[in-house]
């Protein structure tokens, strides 16, 4: 409201265009904003007696409006107050509200207009105001004090109390209530037609529903108008409005999941380019599509509000193209897959992992539309291109089960020896170890018979890295060395086996070996960031083993910054273990602090990505924790560890980085002695004081997140607070230390 007080200022513009997708409130703010208008334009006044009709001339005024646009606008589309005109649901008589905008404009100098609707005017000095959905919050934030203070649960919240008032969210109810405004994509009237169901159903129940379809958001019979009140009724009010290439644009679109751009609208119509972008152009301008963001090259990509695309995607059910825009959505992500394999293993494979992580939902509806239809070769050369997004991604659990379902029943003799050896690569990742050795064994048994040294080479690498995590080291040596003897020095092949045996040497001691295989592999594969990155980080520890820790960090940094920028996340996890590792060697008790919590954010991590490889050699981490333990002290340790467990992946690497500083602890200061709380339920007032949340008390004090909530009623009860302001009030009033850590 205040944006739109100074824009609304004495030299503003005199149209102003409020424009956003259906559901998202421009009638009711431009409504808010006329209640509130006063002629100098400035800041929002309390709302006063007068209404919308206060100008005494308002009546003849909207006499002329009527008269000059031709058309019989009522009292609820036309209202007048100080000189502003506001014109609501502008869509439906857009001709009319242009010639009633430019007739006027000339004439009346003093008249300002404000438009309601899905789209712009395009006449000359229209500003236009986008309105957005409320926000949403994150998709990571469990915390129900901050969960509780995003604007669209609050919304939720207080249209749910409208219908039950003693409605109080649980903590568990906020994080439902999280899922359902983000699926409602934080639309105001959604989430008010949704709060309106909380008469008869409970939030996980009402969720559910809402996944089914929108029919759970027709609202009750009313006297309001169905767009008003009914969002499926003010989406089909929108798209009633588009021309039939238009609607059939929109409705094949809504086939892709997380986004699309112009090449896929192209090849999901069949039309030409500039028909494409021309169309998209107004579908954008009519706020039914987004334009998302730019990649670096500035082409745009597009996403559709969720309510919107199952909307659309309704229609296209009920329409004869479903299948046939399903099929071409398939194919189009199949060839897309096909054309930046190669790119995955050379110097454009930054760009093209980018690329398949924006894909990533189109891929997987591609492959359950291929699965579903029964064309298991497409799904399976679909899975093949992208092993190494899968790898990179963190994806390996879920995509080792489609492998695994497609593969079902296949005699591994006789299938396509390609599927079996990612499946054995992917169980060996899973640490399936019995299962990996007998798939990889068989593939590497097959592919010698049929002089498939690239496939044979792979396979041998895999089952040396598995003999590795099983310390069967003079198996692992005895794999390698076959591997190598297939001729393989390059790829993911080559990087194993200069990799394992760097590792298998650093174990033996033999440090000047180790060094020496991973320069002279790194050196043989230019241009291939990935191998780099992961040969960079086992250097490190080389170094850092040979007595050269300065060393050992750059080329530790060095690796994990590639590794980040190739959202590499079990190589992510791999180089701030290997940095846990140097800390720990060189007992410096403030890096030590640092490398526990490296240490929790690389287990969540590698948990996270679901591989065990690349990683630090067996043993070698468990050392590292005992030393960790004994320098920095066992709450300490636990405490940072705890911490990390929660940091993200981008914090954890900036703080790995020293993009960011660990804040030292401050010192602890005794309580008061005449204080009613306990020490523990003064740690958790300190924290609570300090900003912090329940989840973040129960972190900090090592301690669960309804331990902390009780905790924290304990001290509101004794110091006879209502919230945790008074709290807050309290620990000042007593001059007790407010700190960040306890």
């Amino acid at each position: 409201m205040a944006e739109l007080a100074d824009l609304a200022g004495p030299d503003g513009p005199r149209v102003i265009s409020l424009v956003g997708p259906a559901g998202v409130g421009t009638s009711r703010l431009a409504r808010e904003f006329l209640q509130r208008w006063r002629p100098t334009g400035g800041g929002a006044p309390p709302r006063t007696a007068d209404g919308p009709c206060a100008d005494s001339r308002a009546t003849d005024l909207r006499w002329l409006l009527r008269t000059v646009s031709g058309t019989e606008l009522s009292d609820q589309h036309v209202l007048v107050r100080r000189g502003v005109v506001l014109l609501d649901d502008a869509d439906r008589y857009r001709d009319a509200v242009v010639t009633l905008v430019r007739s006027l404009l000339p004439v009346c100098p003093q008249l300002r207009f404000v438009i309601a609707g899905r789209e712009p005017l395009h006449l000359y000095g229209e500003q236009v105001y986008p309105v957005g959905p409320l926000p949403v919050g994150t998709g990571d934030e469990a915390d129900p004090d901050a969960l509780a203070a995003v604007p669209a649960i609050e919304l939720f919240v207080d249209r749910a109390r409208g219908v039950r008032p003693d409605y109080r969210p649980t903590p568990d109810d906020y994080r439902t209530l999280a899922e359902i405004c983000r699926l409602l994509d934080g639309l105001p009237l959604a989430i008010e037609l949704a709060a309106a169901r909380m008469t008869l159903f409970r939030p996980k129940a009402l969720l559910r529903r809402l996944g089914d379809g929108l029919d759970v958001l027709e609202p009750q019979p009313t006297e309001v108008s169905a767009p008003q009140r009914s969002l499926r009724s003010a989406l089909g009010a929108s798209l009633d409005r588009l021309g039939a290439a238009e609607a059939d644009l929109l409705d094949a679109v809504s086939v892709c999941s997380g986004g699309f751009d112009l090449a896929a609208v192209e090849a999901l119509t069949g039309t030409d380019p500039a028909s494409a972008e021309r169309t998209m152009e107004t579908l954008t301008a009519r706020s039914l599509v987004q334009v998302a963001t730019h990649r670096p090259d500035g082409e745009p990509r597009f996403r559709m509000l969720h309510t919107t695309r199952r909307y659309a995607a309704d229609r296209l059910r009920r329409s004869d193209q479903a299948d046939r825009v399903s099929d071409r959505h398939a194919a189009y992500y199949v060839d897309l897959a096909r054309a930046l394999a190669p790119d995955l293993s050379g110097p454009r494979q930054g760009a093209a992992l980018a690329t398949l992580a924006d894909e990533h939902d189109n891929l997987r509806h591609a492959c359950r539309h291929l699965a579903d239809t029964g064309r298991a070769p497409a799904v399976l050369s679909l899975i093949l291109d992208v092993s190494r997004y899968v790898v990179a991604s963190g994806r390996v659990a879920v995509t080792h089960g489609w492998l695994g379902r497609q593969l079902a029943g296949v005699d591994p003799t006789s299938a396509d020896v390609s599927g079996w050896l990612m499946y054995g690569g992917l169980c060996a990742c899973l640490r399936q170890d019995r299962r990996a050795r007998t798939l990889l064994t068989e593939v590497a048994t097959r592919c010698r018979r049929t002089g498939d040294e690239r496939r044979e080479a792979l396979a041998l690498g895999l089952l040396g890295q598995v003999a590795l995590m099983r310390r069967q080291y003079d198996e692992a040596a005895r794999r390698w060395a076959q591997s190598r003897a297939c001729g393989a020095s390059r790829g993911m092949a080559g990087m194993l086996v200069a990799d394992g045996m760097a590792t298998l040497e650093l174990l033996r001691g033999e440090l000047p070996a180790a060094a020496r295989l991973c320069d002279r592999h790194a050196a043989a594969t230019t241009g291939d960031t990935l191998v780099g990155a992961v040969l960079a980080v086992r250097a490190g520890a080389v170094a850092g083993a040979a007595g050269d820790p300065a060393g050992a960090r750059s080329r530790t940094r060095d690796g994990l910054r590639l590794l980040h920028q190739l959202h590499h996340r079990p190589g992510v996890a791999f180089a701030l273990e290997s940095l846990v590792v140097l800390a720990a060697r060189g007992r410096d008790p403030r890096e030590c602090t640092l490398a526990a919590r490296l240490l929790g954010a690389a287990e969540t991590i590698r948990s996270t990505a679901g591989s065990a490889y690349p990683s630090c050699p067996p043993g070698m981490l468990d050392q590292a924790l005992v030393r960790l333990r004994d320098v920095v002290g066992e709450p300490a340790f636990r405490r940072e560890r705890q911490v990390g467990r929660h940091a993200s992946l981008a914090d954890a690497v900036g703080l790995a980085l020293g993009e960011a500083e660990l804040p030292a602890p401050p010192a602890p200061r005794p309580a008061p002695p005449d204080t009613p709380l306990t020490a523990r339920e003064l740690q958790v007032a300190r924290l609570v004081a300090a900003g912090r949340t329940n989840r973040q008390v129960a972190v900090d004090l090592d301690i669960s997140e309804w331990t902390a909530i009780n905790h924290l009623r304990h001290v509101m009860r004794k110091l006879d607070c209502r919230s945790r302001v008074g709290v807050a009030q309290w620990i000042l009033n007593a001059e007790l230390p407010l700190s960040r850590e306890h």
